[in-house]
């Protein structure tokens, strides 16, 4: 009897010290929660108040409701938190929060922030590029149908080719954009071609034959086979080629590409397959080397990109055997990508475009020049990110 007495003396000790460590503990509990809230509001108070001075600094001038929308977007999603707009002098800017919390006992757990910042720095914006560098490869039917639109195309190309020098000075170094122009008639040419071993205008044929006739499985395998392995077919007959309009390889100085695009004449029939082909030996390596272009500095990232544009069918089905042969594909495993204007051609050049370029989405049907204006215009330009840099003059 006395030992049962004993024991339940001792239950009601263990539930009298448990009671009062539990409080304790609840309270200690709450102040954490409470002080996380009250630095969250701090820090988000500083953050809400630098953006508004800095964008107060940016526009010259003081606007309460950007300011407000600094407040709204930084505000904690925590219940019982209300948002103030402070006084502003010039760009002198508060802004702050108030919490009331559930825990009305705690002495410290209501509490309220005004932060208050001065913009000292002004805010200069610099522009640069947020895309890969880019070799672009500009692949031009000169063939005699082209008489009428060639010169609207050439003051096409030049409006296109101001705006991206323009936007050239804004880049990290000249050479992130690179520019090739590839014309064609029946045959394209060059003119003191380095990797040839002698100077001049020549025709060349990037197509091989095998036992005496096109062989197009050949001439895909060749694609970066240069001059000095597989000998190029050239041709010194002004009948195969224009002499005038030549290929340009990869160049930084876009002045050199408005030069080519003004030199371009009209002559001869359609052999798109060879300024496919050489077109896309500017964008191969051991071409570019062939070329004497120099690497991108930031090499593995360089966007490779081809626009051929026609108004006409080829003299034969040479396209149809490469693209069969895997043509088409070899390119994409290069890296580049295919796309394809038809001006003013049938339904089945645009479906024979479309196979090569594996989507219809890469190639465009142009009716008319303003068609033809309103593709370049946005083919040669170049998306921006604005950078903000702070500092005094």
């Amino acid at each position: 009897m006395h030992s049962s007495r004993l024991l339940s003396k001792q239950r009601g000790s263990v539930a009298i010290s448990y009671l009062a460590m539990l409080i304790p503990m609840i309270i200690a509990a709450a102040s954490t929660i409470v002080i996380g809230y009250q630095v969250l509001l701090s820090n988000r108070a500083m953050q809400a108040v630098d953006t508004a001075s800095l964008a107060c600094e940016f526009r010259g001038e003081y606007d309460r409701s950007i300011a407000q929308g600094y407040l709204d977007y930084y505000k904690p999603k925590i219940d019982k938190v209300t948002a103030t707009l402070g006084a502003s002098s010039g760009c002198k800017v508060e802004l702050g929060y108030s919490y009331s919390s559930i825990f009305t006992s705690l002495t410290f757990s209501d509490a309220s922030y005004v932060a208050g910042v001065t913009a000292s720095q002004k805010v200069y914006v610099t522009e640069v590029t947020d895309s890969d560098p880019i070799e672009l490869v500009l692949v031009l039917d000169i063939s005699g149908s082209m008489m009428g639109a060639l010169d609207e195309l050439k003051s096409i190309l030049n409006r296109g080719l101001t705006t991206l020098r323009s936007q050239q000075a804004n880049v990290a170094g000249q050479d992130h954009i690179k520019v090739s122009i590839v014309p064609f008639s029946n045959g394209v040419s060059v003119t003191d071609a380095p990797w040839l071993n002698s100077g001049g205008t020549l025709c060349v044929d990037a197509t091989v034959n095998s036992g005496g006739s096109f062989s197009p499985a050949n001439t895909v395998a060749n694609l970066d086979v240069t001059h000095d392995q597989a000998p190029v077919t050239t041709s010194s007959s002004s009948s195969d080629c224009s002499f005038t309009s030549v290929i340009l390889p990869l160049t930084s100085n876009l002045n050199d590409v408005v030069d080519a695009v003004n030199r371009l004449q009209t002559i001869g029939s359609t052999a798109s397959y060879q300024g496919l082909l050489w077109g896309l030996r500017q964008l191969t390596p051991n071409w570019q080397s062939a070329w004497r272009v120099g690497p991108n500095r930031n090499q593995d990232n360089v966007q490779r990109k081809l626009v051929l544009m026609t108004d006409g069918m080829d003299d034969n089905s040479h396209l149809d055997e490469l693209i069969n042969a895997g043509l088409c594909t070899r390119a994409k495993d290069l890296g580049i990508e295919l796309n394809f204007i038809g001006f003013g051609v049938q339904s089945w050049r645009l479906e024979q475009f479309t196979r090569c370029a594996g989507s219809a989405g890469a190639v465009f049907s142009a009716n008319n020049t303003q068609d033809l204006d309103d593709y370049f215009s946005q083919l040669l330009s170049i998306e921006y990110d604005t950078k903000f840099n702070f500092g005094n003059n």
